[in-house]
């Protein structure tokens, strides 16, 4: 689970009322420290993350405000990170709430990257550098349930 997956994981699971509050606290202490380590924008587009309304807002504001670790800073956030995964292995209200095909790529590449004939996944993010041509072709979302709304 990367960082940013795990922050777009934990605020899609912060307002469901079945997830326990271990999960909740494990989430919030990540939300803290990507707070402390990135500054005020990075803390509002993980504010965003957990409305619906304004989830993709915040996946798109969270890429731009946390840029790549640099050591340090991967050295440590990751027993937080690690806290958050483990909180989420052990609830069974989590893991059916995330219990959907999702994608996330972080590709360096010096060269072209083709990525062809992906199905079935509700959520797909991908951070590139490519020397060359980026393509993503034939994608079939799963749409999942509807809210209705």
């Amino acid at each position: 689970m990367t960082l940013s997956s795990a922050l777009v994981a934990g605020g899609a699971l912060i307002a469901d009322a079945t997830v326990k509050e271990m999960t909740k606290d494990a989430y919030q202490a990540l939300k803290g420290k990507v707070g402390d380590l990135f500054g005020r924008r990075a803390a509002k587009a993980t504010d965003k993350l957990e409305v619906a309304e304004t989830r993709e807002e915040g996946k798109a504001e969270l890429a731009l405000a946390i840029p790549d670790l640099r050591p340090d800073e991967a050295d440590e956030i990751r027993p937080v990170l690690q806290q958050v995964r483990e909180a989420m292995r052990e609830d069974e209200a989590a893991r059916q709430g995330l219990a959907h095909a999702r994608i996330a790529l972080d590709l360096d590449v010096g060269g072209d990257v083709l990525i062809d004939n992906v199905e079935n996944t509700r959520e797909i993010g991908i951070r590139s550098r490519s020397q060359g041509d980026f393509t993503f072709t034939n994608v079939k979302m799963d749409p999942g349930s509807r809210s209705g709304n």
